[in-house]
């Protein structure tokens, strides 16, 4: 028997609330150590503010079904700018001591994030999509 449905309801919470606990320490602490990856990067420090969007509503509206597409599409835009300016695009593929991608927490949200921009939610949501 396939559920699919029931598939993206544990995606969604998988990465709601896994993406969630970022944003709550940035409720918690402020975007501060944001601001400075960015700038060092080379990028405006105002970006840091988008985290919020991208750590607290996004995995909101992903988790309970709201408008989830839109919120895996905030995921998944502010992932690339985390690959981008933290780990740089000559790191890519810079592994750890034990072989695994030192990105590879960023990977698995831009996987998943993909995954539900082309599925939408699924039908356990507030609103499908």
């Amino acid at each position: 028997m396939k559920n699919v449905d029931l598939g993206l309801l544990f995606l969604r919470l998988g990465l709601g609330i896994c993406l969630f606990m970022h944003g709550f320490g940035k409720i918690l602490h402020g975007v501060g150590g944001v601001k400075s990856i960015l700038v060092d990067a080379g990028l405006p420090s105002f970006l840091a503010y988008f985290a919020y969007l991208s750590e607290v509503l996004a995995p909101i509206m992903i988790a309970v079904g709201f408008y989830s597409r839109l919120g895996a599409l905030l995921v998944f835009g502010s992932s690339l700018v985390i690959l981008y300016s933290y780990f740089g695009l000559s790191n890519l593929l810079e592994l750890t001591n034990v072989n695994g991608f030192k990105a590879e927490l960023i990977y698995l949200y831009i996987a998943m994030s993909l995954c539900i921009i082309s599925t939408g939610s699924g039908k356990y949501a507030i609103k499908q999509d």
